[in-house]
């Protein structure tokens, strides 16, 4: 199966986590880092990661758009422009059996629902936007207190991420508000791994 048959998959929570996405979706592949314009990171209501539209933003969800080329100009290192919200994350291809395992520990349809939302990918010689799949939880848009399983989960991602070219300012500026920085030791238990949900 080749790339272009796969879904793109955008994460920006723990899956940001290497080894929990080779755990939860053992065919997926990391492709690079990207940015999704005009939406803000947060701990939601239930305490794990969500994405919110920044206020007054025309973020929606678009279908059909990949390979459409971006300028780069006025850029920060993370690819956002001067002045909006944006995410940071991971992009993974995807098979069918991995998008269905990660619907499982999404909670889809209850929890996150699925949306096709533009990225721009990161460090690729060349600007892109690709359209990619988002777990994004829709029905509870409100903030709430990082639940202290996940800060480990959390900070395993980010090592990760950090170590794939995400900038320390990005995560001191979007992450660390939310998610105290911890040293990550030994094997962190994933409690919504597909195996214990179905």
């Amino acid at each position: 199966m080749t790339n272009s048959e796969k879904t793109l998959y955008f994460a920006y929570g723990s899956n940001l986590s290497l080894t929990q996405m080779a755990s939860r979706c053992p065919t997926s592949t990391y492709h690079a880092l990207a940015t999704l314009r005009n939406w803000k990171w947060v701990i939601g209501e239930r305490g794990y990661a969500n994405i919110v539209a920044s206020p007054g933003s025309t973020a929606k969800s678009t279908f059909g758009l990949r390979g459409r080329p971006l300028a780069p100009a006025g850029e920060d290192e993370d690819g956002n422009g001067d002045g909006e919200d944006y995410v940071v994350g991971m992009l993974y291809y995807l098979e069918a059996a991995d998008e269905a395992n990660l619907d499982r520990a999404e909670g889809v349809p209850d929890v996150y629902v699925k949306q096709m939302l533009d990225v721009d990918v990161l460090g690729m010689g060349t600007a892109q936007r690709v359209t990619a799949l988002v777990y994004v939880d829709v029905a509870r848009a409100g903030t709430g207190v990082c639940r202290e399983e996940y800060v480990g989960r959390m900070n395993r991602g980010v090592r990760d991420a950090v170590g794939k070219g995400m900038s320390a300012s990005y995560v001191e500026k979007y992450l660390r508000p939310w998610v105290r920085e911890e040293e990550v030791l030994g094997e962190v238990e994933d409690p919504f791994h597909p195996e214990k949900n179905g």
